[in-house]
Parts: structure tokens; sequence; C-alpha cells
């Protein structure tokens, strides 16, 4: 094997080497263009692999990487607090690094990251696009919410309502209110148009996932959070256990602990923020259901949890339960899963 690293941005890529005399040199840097990178690749040699760091435009090289059929030859890593004690950093440097710890990752594996399949990606990409429109819409009515306040105004219901837009306009505002409120009337309709086919779109894509159909039988989970749960989880062979996946989603509660202190804090909010927002989304639905996940949620309100403690204690479980479904390939079972949720999982 032959090193090679490659420090990645926007307009250009720097890269790095190791040849079989184990001397680092430096290669002429490229542009970041897939002309350039096609015709680097060419250039080296057949025994080598490459690293890059995570990120857009490592995202935009790792398909350009699979596309010239080298995946399997390529590292997409994880360098957030790497060398963090060191004073210097350049892009020559951080290139040399990336390098070296390469040529040793059999020894000290390298933090890699996962780089979904296209399907994957194409089904993720439509996910996080819909969850992007909804939260867009949701500080649209938040937006409204804080004029009609400021205005002291009090309206009973929707103000996104055809009454309720009617009395908005019948009340004295300044010009500059009126122009504010219509502009925030029209911004509503376009994303909740926007959010109607971005969801069509997302629910014509999943239709090729088995995986989705399966995920949207646990309580809480309907056809929306299923397509992008899967979409951020991809390949539940990369999660040994459930304790790995509910790690994954940034749920598990933080720990510090040194000599005899063992001190256990809020949770970690590591991973994908999408996916933890779905779990949580499930279990904000859930709580208000009869179903197991639901009582647990009470039977904890009972010991005095507080209320999003508790709630995340159902999302915790809800991914357990998502671990559940898609290890053993069926659809949700109460009698397995629900009702002493995560016990099972493990089985």
């Amino acid at each position: 094997m032959i090193p090679v690293a490659s420090d990645v941005h926007k307009g250009r890529c720097w890269f790095a080497m190791i040849p079989k005399d184990g001397k680092l040199q430096m290669l002429e840097p490229i542009e970041c263009t897939r002309e350039a990178w096609l015709k680097r690749l060419g250039e080296l040699p057949p025994e080598a692999e490459i690293a890059l760091e995570v990120s857009t435009s490592g995202y935009f090289v790792m398909s350009v990487l699979e596309e010239a059929g080298w995946r399997e030859r390529s590292h997409w890593v994880h360098t957030a607090g790497v060398d963090s004690l060191r004073k210097q950093k350049s892009d020559r440097l951080d290139t040399r690094r990336l390098v070296k710890k390469l040529a040793v990752h059999e020894i000290e594996p390298l933090p890699e990251a996962w780089f979904p399949p296209a399907p994957v990606r194409e089904l993720r990409l439509l996910a996080r696009q819909r969850c992007g429109i909804a939260r867009l819409r949701a500080q649209t009515k938040n937006r409204v919410s804080s004029l009609l306040e400021m205005h002291g105004l009090r309206l009973r219901g929707s103000a996104f309502s055809e009454a309720g837009r009617a009395w908005i306009r019948s009340q004295q505002l300044s010009a500059g209110a009126r122009q504010s409120f219509e502009r925030m009337f029209r911004l509503y309709d376009y994303l909740s148009a926007e959010r109607e086919s971005s969801e069509a779109e997302l629910a014509a894509a999943a239709v090729g996932f088995p995986e989705v159909a399966r995920l949207g039988t646990i309580p809480g989970i309907g056809h929306i959070l299923a397509a992008i749960i899967w979409s951020e989880i991809g390949d539940l062979k990369r999660f040994d256990s459930p304790e790995a996946l509910v790690n994954y989603t940034g749920l598990a509660p933080s720990l510090h602990q040194s000599g005899e202190v063992s001190i256990q804090g809020a949770i970690t909010h590591q991973g994908p923020v999408w996916l933890r927002w779905a779990l949580v989304t499930a279990a904000n639905a859930v709580v208000r259901s009869r179903s197991p996940l639901g009582r647990r949620y009470w039977r904890l309100r009972r010991r005095g949890k507080l209320p999003n403690v508790a709630k995340t204690a159902v999302a915790v479980s809800i991914a357990r339960c998502v671990y559940g479904v898609l290890k053993h390939g069926g659809v949700y079972q109460e009698e397995r899963w629900g009702r002493r949720t995560g016990n099972e999982l493990e089985q």
C-alpha cells in the first residue's frame, strides 16, 4: 500500500504521498474539479490508497472516487481534534500529517466516517431537504407570532387560516406592519406547497427501500420519519448493538469519569442532527398514545422525571426498537419490543 493524502478545499486540493522508499513527498496541488481529480487518480500508482478529511468538498471528491472505482481504497477521515495541541496549521502541514496517519492506519486505525452508497445519498438528500423546508416554515409561523405580540394583538386560532388572515387585515396597523404580515403569509403558502411536494418526492424515493416500510410500523413513526431515520442510518451492519446505535444518535448521556468520580450529564448531541430530531419527534407523538412506549413516558413522569428527560428516554427506546426491526427484518412486534423496551433487542 502506498499512502496518499489530500487536503480538500473548494478551490484547491493539496497532496502528499509516501512512496515505497519511505520518503514523504508533496505532489503538485490541483483544482477541485472532477476532471482534475480523474487525471490525478490516473497518475497515482495502482497500489495507492487515499485519505481525505470529512467536509463538503470532501463529499464531492468521495463521489468522484466512487465513480472512478476507488471507493474501496478511499478513507473519509474525521480529523477534528486530531493534533489539536499543535500551534502550527496550514494546508500543507495538514496533508503531511494525514498521510503519516494513513501510513500506520493498520496499527492505529483512522477515525473514518461512513460514506453512504448513491441510493442512500439520494434518499438522504431528499429527506434533509424536506426537513429544511419544514424548519423554514416553522420559523415563518414563529415570525408571525412575534409580529402579533409586537403589536399587542391576541388572536384565537391560527393566523394562517382564512379567518385569521382576515382578522389581522382588519386591525389598525402601520404600512410596514401590514406589509410584513402579507409577506409572511405569502412565504408560508409557498413553503407549505414546497413541503407537500418534497414529501411526495421523498415518499416516492422511499418505495425502493423495504426498511422504510418496516420502520413505519413502530409507534410514533410515520412514512416521513421512517424515510428520514433510514436515510441517516443507511446500513445497520455499522452498529453491532442497540447501544452503538443509541450512541450514534447522540441521545446517550455524556459521562465524565476520573478515579472514583463518575458524573453522568446531558445527552452528547453527537451524530446526525436530523436522526436525533426524527426520534424525538416520534417520542413526542407516541407519548400521547396508549402504547407501551407512551405508558413508559408517564411512568417516568410519575417518578419525578422532567418532561424532556422522559421524552428523551422514550426516544432512546424507539431507537432500540429501530435496531430490532432492522436487525430481524420484520415489522414491529409489541410483545417483543414494546413491553420491556430494549431488553430483548440483543437476543
